[in-house]
């Protein structure tokens, strides 16, 4: 044997080595079967993706459906009008539940009730609501979670009077006149609506009116008069069938650990596609496939996980829907695998993927000045190259100077002596992949997504700019932030030097802000599920976290900038709060500073009118953090409203029932706790700074608040949570 076949053997055996230790890694791939190519992949004009299939053979198990004359069901009950493979969600039809009134007696009649089953499907508690449609009317929603928990919800519609011209307004949100609307909970499998008169309301029922009540996708209905006259609503529907949202998985297991997870290049169970990774179900219990970020396709099919080539944009795949997903200005595009580049053109430099894009070396009079010999020259191709290499020299040492100063300057000396990673320019250019991520944008800057060597997923915050007479103290600042560790505030891990305006580098933190789950993203009004107890975990702790900046740091700090979009979530809806970074740090003998840039629907009217920020103005800002909890209504809402102006003006009149979520009302004791909390918010809203709370204080009243609350739940006065 040459030593070069040694050598192809050797590596041979490694390669088979290689492929147990992935196998052995991923315990469920074994059971990751592609299906045969004989088999339909579409019925009607529906696509039907891997794992569920038509046919025997044809699908994963229990992912069977049938189609029927271009009709594609689950069952005989259950017709499917699309599959998502990326967000594992399918679209479907099911029944409603309806009555009519004649002459005072029911004439007709439907009810609604479906199970879907094995628990492959669940209702999408996100992107579904249950509605009711009718006079006087209270609806209920049974269900059951999992296979013995009951759930019940509900809401109560009403008419100002018999005259159906005084009810709500054509194409008005469901409030409650004429029609209204109650979230569902996760992990329904079974759902069946049922319905009575509300006692509370002695209006009698109209003639000839209709009663409904259904789950459906939100959005999807929008409030008409003549849906409660005669079977109007009913005969807009297609069979009786509402559309409506579930969610799948793959319920036998779940997603290895992150640190397994974070290499999303390793097959997992079902996930057999090189370039896919393993995502959790959040509705249930199980897991679901993706392709990697710079590949599209199905990850559950081999090599189904197909390269974007970003730079051909005739050759995306129809999922693919945007206009400019991948810039490349001034330079020239080259797709690499899973990723492109721009690479500027000759004569700019820069980041083509950014919005400023590759701009020019030199000024259009330097261009001139150096042109003009070549010229007189007649255009000599040497001496054009010995220039452009003499530029680029010159270019190259100005850069690296320029770096060195920078670095310098933001104080890389102190900070190299303390426990902080100092990032390169360059790495953070590879960890963000050109900032090509943005996960938050403000006053100061914009956030990004990034992740390291180590598939450690971080924030990296560039700031648009910085005052000139702080920018000496940075360096002090940045070394006091990196000593302050709690559970609840946002850790800094590093920081790049290089930039004119230093980068920070954060730990990331996966659900986003507390504004966006309560209010929407982005201007989306689908917002997730939040219990009462999930709320007061979030006061309590984000309470904690602001006491310990203000009294148990080794430098007091002064936050100067509370409010709901800087309280970060984890998948546990637990609070990290951050962007303290850009607050003033002050020394202990002091107790004010006048430096600092909030949001104007959160600050302390005193420092307003002062100038002069103290930890009290802090105490100010949350009180308006902790009335967006009980009432999910912005600061500002509705047309300029102010919320705390409005929650002082509900007390004084005794209505700040009126206020409250309905979501988190299922019975008096609720109403009782959100009273306390009110009381809390409104003591942290007192003209007179003396008179408001300390943050230690307000954590140890909200937590005694919750306190009780959980006693009047453990001693049954009101159903199990």
């Amino acid at each position: 044997m040459t030593q070069a076949t040694f050598f192809l053997v050797m590596f041979y055996i490694a390669l088979l080595g290689l492929g147990k230790g992935i196998s052995g890694a991923s315990p469920l791939a074994a059971a990751a079967a592609p299906r045969p190519r004989d088999c339909p992949d579409k019925c009607g004009d529906i696509t039907v993706p891997y794992p569920f299939g038509i046919g025997r053979g044809c699908s994963r198990p229990n992912f069977n459906l049938n189609c029927s004359e271009g009709v594609l069901l689950r069952g005989n009950n259950i017709q499917i009008e699309s599959i998502t493979l990326e967000t594992a969600q399918i679209v479907a039809y099911l029944t409603s539940t309806y009555s009519c009134n004649a002459q005072g007696r029911r004439s007709r009649s439907q009810n609604m009730s479906f199970n879907l089953g094995s628990g492959l499907f669940l209702l999408s508690p996100a992107d579904n609501v249950f509605t009711a449609i009718g006079c006087s009317l209270e609806a209920r929603l049974n269900g059951r979670i999992g296979s013995a928990n009951r759930y019940l919800t509900g809401c109560i519609t009403t008419c100002t009077s018999v005259d159906l011209d005084d009810i709500g307004q054509e194409g008005a949100p469901c409030s409650g006149q004429g029609c209204c609307q109650a979230s569902i909970a996760p992990g329904l499998s079974y759902v069946a609506s049922r319905w009575g008169k509300d006692k509370q309301n002695n209006n009698p029922v109209p003639d000839n009116t209709c009663q409904y009540a259904f789950v459906a996708k939100k959005g999807w209905y929008n409030f008409s008069q003549s849906d409660l006259v005669g079977k109007n609503f009913a005969n807009k529907l297609v069979k009786g069938t509402v559309p409506l949202v579930l969610d799948w998985a793959i319920r036998n297991g779940t997603c290895p650990s992150p640190q397994h997870n974070g290499n999303k290049d390793i097959p997992y169970g079902v996930c057999i596609s090189t370039h896919s990774y393993c995502v959790n179900s959040s509705n249930g219990p199980g897991y679901f496939c993706n392709c990697s970020e710079g590949y599209v396709g199905n990850p559950y099919e081999g090599n189904g996980c197909k390269n974007i080539n970003e730079c051909e944009p005739s050759t995306w795949p129809k999922s693919i829907k945007y206009g400019n997903l991948f810039p490349c200005h001034g330079g020239k595009c080259r797709d690499v695998d899973g990723d492109y580049e721009c690479n500027c053109n000759f004569g700019r430099r820069g980041d083509g993927k950014s919005d400023k894009g590759c701009e020019p070396v030199l000024s259009s009079a330097a261009v001139v000045v150096i042109d003009a010999p070549f010229y007189l020259a007649e255009g000599t191709i040497s001496a054009i190259f010995i220039s452009a290499l003499l530029l680029l020299f010159v270019h190259m040492e100005h850069e690296k100077r320029k770096l060195s100063d920078r670095y310098n300057m933001n104080g890389g000396k102190l900070l190299k002596s303390i426990k902080i990673e100092i990032f390169k320019k360059e790495e953070l250019d590879k960890i963000t992949k050109n900032y090509s991520t943005i996960i938050g944008k403000g006053a100061f800057g914009e956030v990004y997504k990034g992740t390291t060597r180590e598939y450690m997923q971080v924030a990296v915050k560039r700031s648009i700019a910085i005052n000139k007479d702080r920018q000496k103290d940075f360096a002090n600042e940045i070394q006091i932030q990196s000593q302050i560790s709690h559970k609840y505030l946002v850790q800094l891990l590093g920081c790049c030097l290089e930039t004119e305006v230093p980068m920070l580098v954060y730990e990331f933190v996966p659900r986003g802000s507390l504004y966006d789950v309560l209010h929407g993203k982005n201007g989306n009004m689908r917002r997730d599920p939040i219990s009462l107890r999930a709320r007061l975990d979030i006061a309590i702790c984000s309470a904690d976290a602001l006491a310990y900046m203000h009294s148990q740091a080794s430098q007091k700090i002064l936050h100067g900038d509370v409010k709901s979009g800087n309280i970060l979530l984890d998948d546990e809806f637990m609070p990290k709060v951050s962007d303290f970074g850009t607050s003033r740090l002050m020394s202990i003998e002091k107790d004010h500073t006048n430096w600092v840039i909030g949001d104007s629907s959160y600050i302390d009217p005193v420092y307003m009118k002062t100038g002069l920020l103290t930890e009290k103005s802090d105490v100010y800002s949350f009180g308006i953090v902790v009335l967006e909890l009980i009432t999910r209504k912005k600061a500002r809402y509705d047309r300029n409203n102010s919320l705390p102006l409005n929650y002082i003006k509900a007390s004084m009149e005794g209505a700040t029932g009126q206020m409250y979520d309905t979501e988190i009302l299922s019975s008096g004791e609720d109403v009782k706790c959100l009273g306390e909390v009110g009381l809390i918010a409104l003591q942290c809203l007192e003209v007179d700074v003396d008179d408001r709370p300390t943050m230690t204080e307000v954590a140890e009243k909200i937590k005694r608040c919750k306190s009780r609350w959980l006693q009047s739940h453990w001693h049954g006065k009101t159903k199990a949570l």
